[in-house]
């Protein structure tokens, strides 16, 4: 049995957030993950494109996992930076709601179980509006949960405590493409450091006129052998590339997540979570088994 320490969670009515009052529990020996297996392309485009787990990758999330573990992080526990392209509920809420059916990617159910509980949280990481250099000022940290002088990354790690970080960055980003790949290396080494796995989302939009931030990340992604997570390319295959008409979030629908129905892979939101569960279902297989590509 391993010991962790979980954080209790309260619902608002901009969702669920973390407190800081640790209570230690145990956790039962995770046992090692199975071959891969599913699905192994997404409307033509394979998960190895989509989601890239090399084996210099593999072992780097498991080299920042055992740091994360030495430090005390929740294995089960995973946390969300960007902009509101990432807000509940939108964003992987189904999986805790219910509100699915996997079809043909049912193995990924094991990976929901594992992180049950973070897919519907709002948590401190996610804002309206963020942009890549904001996410260390604490003028833009929650005063309600965030201490003062805190950044909301900070904050967030420090509430959530956890072992991945989905980061979704660069919809508020246009100008400065130096300076966008500057915080973003900011933000992949403080995860790092902190023991957390960062997982590099790109974004569907063209909001800085071009795809020259998505390609930014794609390279910071090579760059520190982290988990990318290129939904960008996966949103080319979509009517619209999944967007609403202010072209740069995705458009909204309340029809559930059912991977049995061929409408469900042109709607972006479902595609959205589920390459972004790929992509977290690919760090179990390597942090649960030491399963290298």
């Amino acid at each position: 049995m391993a010991t962790i320490t979980a954080v209790a969670a309260i619902e608002t009515n901009e969702g669920i957030i973390a407190t800081a009052t640790p209570t230690p529990v145990d956790t039962p020996t995770i046992a090692p993950s199975p071959t891969p297996f599913g699905p192994q392309e997404i409307n033509g485009i394979p998960l190895s494109v989509l989601v890239p787990m090399s084996p210099e990758i593999a072992a780097n999330v498991l080299r920042i996992y055992e740091r994360g573990q030495e430090l005390g992080r929740d294995p089960n526990a995973f946390s969300k930076l960007g902009d509101s392209t990432i807000l509940n509920p939108h964003f992987l809420g189904p999986f805790d709601k219910g509100d699915y059916n996997l079809g043909d990617f049912a193995h990924l159910q094991s990976t929901i179980d594992r992180w049950r509980g973070s897919f519907e949280r709002h948590g401190v990481g996610a804002h309206f509006g963020l942009h890549s250099w904001t996410v260390f000022d604490p003028m833009w940290a929650d005063k309600k949960w965030c201490e003062a002088g805190e950044h909301l990354l900070a904050c967030e790690l420090r509430l959530q405590n956890p072992s991945v970080l989905f980061i979704r960055l660069g919809s508020n980003d246009a100008g400065s493409p130096s300076g966008f790949r500057y915080n973003v290396k900011k933000v992949i080494e403080y995860a790092i450091d902190n023991g957390v796995i960062p997982i590099i989302g790109t974004k569907a939009d063209r909001f800085e006129g071009s795809n020259e931030n998505n390609d930014i990340l794609r390279e910071l992604a090579a760059e520190y052998q982290v988990p990318l997570w290129d939904f960008d390319l996966l949103a080319e295959t979509l009517p619209g590339r999944g967007l609403d008409t202010d072209g740069i979030h995705l458009k909204i629908d309340e029809l559930p997540h059912d991977y049995t129905l061929a409408e469900t892979f042109t709607r972006g939101h479902p595609m959205q979570d589920l390459t972004a569960l790929i992509a977290l279902d690919q760090v179990r297989g390597v942090i649960e088994g030491g399963d290298l590509p």
